[in-house]
């Protein structure tokens, strides 16, 4: 479709227009049959990627979401009928912020009357371990938030996010191991099954599904769960030689090795004690406490894993 500037579509909000979550929202209600008007929120409308959208009709809004912003933000969510909401812990590693930017955003589209709100959310760690892990900060701050606009009497859809497939050309991208293969080195057992997704493609393809299938846009505080497939490690490792032609193996670490490289790469503790929590979580508890979604009311399959990987361009992640 192109998108509408006709003021009967229905009007999403998307925050983070430009990001990875927030684009893949666009592209993907986009190649819908329906007809959206969309209002993207980004810090500066005037870079590359947000003068793009605006060529494609999407309407284009300055709006930093902070504390403090609370009458800018309730501005820009002003006559929505969907608002695609979602933080970036990553930016400052701050729980507290993420929490409070949730919470900011809940309560102004409970303000202007949202008829559906959509938050890229996680489990809660704490809750799913029983206790067991609790230092997991941007996966439990997202389900307090995700709490918070329940109580908040929202109408709300949490779609909790897999592990990204584009993460393997970034942070966790395979190294050199001195005989010619490659190394990915974690504490995960090599048989536990993460959800994997390619982000950008599909993450846009399960809020399209929160809004479009009966299934969800009750509102009535469904989650939807979104990943491409799961895939144990020791098959991530197979997939990734076979596309790349690069020899690939996986390094099983200690916590105790994995922190201190992680400390000598300059991460604070409180970073790493929840990426260590979160491999732990990642270990079994993630796949038995996931809601794995209904790919029934889809309205194209998501990427396999090793589609991504046959698609994806490797020149630059082994040089």
């Amino acid at each position: 479709m192109t998108i509408s500037h006709d003021l009967s579509a229905p009007l999403i909000v998307v925050v983070g227009a430009t990001g990875t979550q927030g684009g893949s929202v666009i592209n993907n209600l986009d190649a819908s049959d329906k007809q959206y008007r969309m209002r993207g929120l980004t810090r500066d409308i005037s870079k590359t990627s947000a003068k793009k959208l605006a060529e494609r009709r999407v309407e284009m809004v300055s709006c930093d979401i902070r504390v403090g912003e609370e009458e800018r933000v309730q501005k820009v969510f002003q006559g929505a009928t969907y608002i695609f909401a979602v933080t970036n812990y990553w930016e400052h590693v701050d729980k507290a912020r993420e929490i409070a930017e949730g919470k900011l955003m809940v309560d102004a589209a409970k303000t202007v009357g949202v008829e559906l709100f959509i938050w890229s959310s996680e489990p809660s760690v704490t809750k799913a371990s029983k206790g067991t892990v609790t230092k997991v900060s941007h996966f439990d701050s997202k389900a307090e938030v995700s709490e918070y606009a329940r109580s908040a009497g929202i109408r709300v859809v949490d779609v909790h996010v897999g592990g990204y497939m584009n993460n393997f050309t970034t942070f966790s991208k395979p190294r050199p191991a001195g005989d010619g293969s490659y190394m990915i080195a974690s504490t995960w057992n090599p048989t536990a099954r993460m959800p994997l997704i390619d982000t950008f493609h599909d993450a846009g393809l399960f809020v399209r599904q929160a809004i479009e299938s009966e299934e969800f846009n009750s509102g009535d505080g469904r989650v939807i769960g979104a990943y491409g497939e799961w895939v144990s490690i020791e098959d991530q490792m197979e997939i990734l030689t076979e596309a790349t032609g690069k020899r690939i193996r996986y390094l099983q670490l200690t916590d105790e090795q994995m922190a201190a490289g992680m400390k000598e790469e300059g991460m604070p503790q409180h970073v790493i004690d929840d990426m260590l929590g979160m491999f732990r979580f990642h270990d079994g508890i993630w796949e038995d406490t996931y809601l794995h979604s209904n790919r029934g009311t889809l309205a194209r399959a998501p990427r396999t894993f090793k589609e991504y990987c046959e698609l994806e361009h490797w020149d630059g992640v082994f040089t």
